[in-house]
C-alpha cells in the first residue's frame, strides 16, 4: 500500500500499542481469550495487540490522525501474509490460553467467518482506537476519509466488525451499513461494509 496511508513513526509504536490496549481491555473478545480475574490480564492483552500491531506495520496498514488521538490498523486481504516468525510469535501469545478457552475462540472465529461477505479481496479494518480522554470525532472522520480514499484508488470494498453499539450511527453516517449480525454470549457483533458493497450484497441475496 502507498506510503501516504502509512504514517506512523517507529518511536511512537509503544504509545499507540498502549492506546489500543486501553481501548480493548473491556472488549468481550479479550475476555474470551484471557481471564480477567488474573493479574496479568492487561499484560496479555498488550502482547496480543503488539503482535497485531507488528503485522499491520509489515502490511503498511497503520494510520494515525493528524491530532495524534486516533489510530487504525488495516490490511488488504489478498496481500495479507504471515511469516514463520509471525506464527511463532502468535503461538507465544496464546500458549497460556486453556484448551476450553481456545476451543471457544476457534468456534467464535469460525462463526464470524461464516457471517462475513464472501469476497476475494477487500480492505479489512482490524482495529480502530482513540485516546480515552478525547471525546471529539474529528480523528475518526479523518480516518474514515482516508479509508474511502484508499478503497476508491484500489477499487476495493471496506469490511469490518464491531460490537460497540455507541458508534453504529456514526458508521452509518460515515458511509457504511450493516449487512449481517450475530449474537455471541449476550454480545451483538455487527458486520459493516461500505454502502455500495451492501447494496450489491442485497441485490445478489
Amino acid at each position: 500500500m502507498g506510503d501516504s496511508y502509512f504514517n506512523i513513526k517507529e518511536e511512537d509504536h509503544f504509545y499507540y500499542k498502549k492506546l489500543i490496549t486501553e481501548r480493548f481491555l473491556y472488549n468481550p473478545r479479550m475476555s474470551l481469550l484471557f481471564s480477567k480475574e488474573k493479574k496479568d490480564f492487561n499484560k496479555k492483552v498488550f502482547h496480543l495487540i503488539s503482535y497485531c500491531f507488528s503485522i499491520a506495520v509489515k502490511q503498511k496498514g497503520v494510520y494515525v490522525s493528524n491530532n495524534k488521538k486516533t489510530i487504525v490498523l488495516f490490511y488488504e486481504q489478498e496481500k495479507f501474509r504471515k511469516s514463520l516468525g509471525d506464527y511463532i510469535r502468535f503461538f507465544n501469545v496464546i500458549k497460556s490460553i486453556s484448551f476450553l478457552k481456545l476451543k471457544r475462540v476457534l468456534k467464535n472465529e469460525k462463526e464470524v467467518k461464516e457471517h462475513k461477505l464472501k469476497l476475494s479481496n477487500y480492505i479489512y479494518v482490524w482495529f480502530i482506537a482513540q485516546d480515552k480522554n478525547y471525546k471529539k470525532l474529528d480523528g475518526l472522520v479523518e480516518i474514515n476519509k482516508m479509508l474511502f480514499d484508499l478503497a476508491r484508488k484500489r477499487k476495493l470494498p471496506i469490511l469490518f466488525e464491531t460490537s460497540d453499539y455507541r458508534l453504529l450511527n456514526f458508521y452509518k453516517k460515515a458511509g457504511f451499513d450493516i449487512y449481517n449480525q450475530m449474537v455471541r454470549e449476550g454480545e451483538i457483533i455487527y458486520f459493516f461494509a461500505d454502502k455500495l458493497t451492501c447494496e450489491k450484497h442485497k441485490k445478489n441475496s
